[in-house]
């Protein structure tokens, strides 16, 4: 039986660009603008660069998302896929005499999403930073 593999739309390095472009967004910034403005004597402001960039993006998912979709390696699920299963089913466990049988099954155990520890601690440290901002405010007569 063949593993399922993960089928990656490609757009992974939009992340990356979006992040590096929040990180280093003013110095690339500056240097586009002045490279822009030597280039063709046009002063252009962040604002213009900024709905530039963005419009580059949403550009280059798009034409991303039009060629999957043109290969046909998008994540739309056509249902085309009809072969059978190829293992025989296994049997339903059977129940031996000694256990009794109920019509309904026990109760359900839930497991909590987030450790009881993890979340005190987290609780706990959110009130002491709170407070030592609360007074790092007084002291400074911010409040």
């Amino acid at each position: 039986m063949e593993p399922k593999r993960k089928r990656s739309s490609g757009n992974n390095w939009i992340g990356m660009v979006i992040f590096l472009v929040i990180a280093f967004g003013s110095p690339v910034s500056k240097f586009i603008t002045s490279l822009i403005f030597q280039t063709t004597g046009q002063l252009v402001s962040s604002n213009i660069l900024a709905i530039g960039m963005v419009t580059l993006i949403v550009l280059a998912v798009a034409v991303s998302a039009i060629g999957a979709a043109v290969r046909g390696t998008g994540n739309i699920n056509t249902g085309s896929d009809t072969r059978l299963p190829s293992g025989l089913p296994t049997p339903p466990p059977t129940m031996s005499a000694g256990q009794p049988t109920s019509p309904f099954p026990g109760s359900p155990r839930f497991e909590p999403m987030i450790n009881p520890r993890i979340l005190a601690v987290g609780i706990i440290g959110l009130v002491l930073f709170g407070g030592i901002f609360l007074a790092i405010l007084s002291i400074s007569g911010a409040l």
